[in-house]
C-alpha cells in the first residue's frame, strides 16, 4: 500500500508541477520492495539485469549495467513511469528506458 501511495501521487502530483518531499526511509523501503516483487506491479521483471544506485539515500541492487538518480525517480521507473526516465543517468538508463 505504501508503494501505491507514493507511486498514484506522483502521477498526480508531477504533470501539475507539485513537489512533493518523502522522507529518505520511507522511498528507501519502497524501493527495496520494488525491486524484489512482482506482486503488486510488475517492477522486479522490468529491472532484471540492471544494477540500480540512489544518489541520495543508500538504496542500491540488482547487477548489471548501472541505472542512477534520486530514489523517487527509480521508483517511478521501476514502476513503469517513462516521464522520470529523464531523470535517470548510466549506461542501464537507456535499456530501463527500452523497457
Amino acid at each position: 500500500m505504501l508503494g501505491e501511495t507514493v507511486v498514484h501521487g506522483e502521477d498526480i502530483r508531477r504533470p501539475l508541477g507539485i513537489r512533493h518531499e518523502y522522507p529518505v526511509e520511507t522511498l528507501t523501503t519502497v524501493a527495496r520492495y520494488y525491486l524484489g516483487s512482482d506482486l503488486v506491479v510488475l517492477a522486479k521483471g522490468r529491472v532484471r539485469g540492471l544494477r540500480l544506485e540512489a544518489t541520495d539515500s543508500d538504496f542500491s541492487g540488482g547487477s548489471g549495467p548501472l541505472v542512477s538518480g534520486p530514489t523517487l525517480a527509480l521508483i517511478m521507473a521501476m514502476t513503469g513511469r517513462s516521464r522520470f526516465l529523464d531523470d535517470l543517468d548510466g549506461d542501464g538508463a537507456e535499456i530501463l528506458r527500452q523497457r
